[in-house]
């Protein structure tokens, strides 16, 4: 892992370099060199990476997942109570 410190040349023989996450926060400019194995220099290439505090902001509500158990066509729900039946009118016998 590779700390940068400014002004300080970080020389590899790789061409990847596993940075240390410990960089502050604010603007910070890269400069790559390429040499060959004869000496030659590449030009440079400059490039400025921003590191911003990032703040959890949550605009969407919780997902809510739900567990549907299928039941028995014959088993009442859980939560509703059967209505109680109506009474039959008693008929008149004219």
């Amino acid at each position: 892992m590779t700390t940068f410190v400014r002004g300080r040349t970080v020389k590899t023989a790789e061409a990847l370099v596993v940075v240390d996450a410990g960089l502050a926060v604010g603007t910070h400019r890269f400069q790559l060199v390429v040499v060959t194995g004869d000496g030659r220099q590449s030009a440079p290439d400059v490039v400025d990476v921003v590191v911003i505090r990032r703040q959890q902001i949550s605009l969407l509500r919780p997902t809510v997942t739900a567990v549907i158990t299928p039941r028995a066509p014959d088993t009442p729900h859980p939560r509703r109570k059967t209505p109680a039946r109506k009474r039959a009118k008693p008929r008149s016998e004219t």
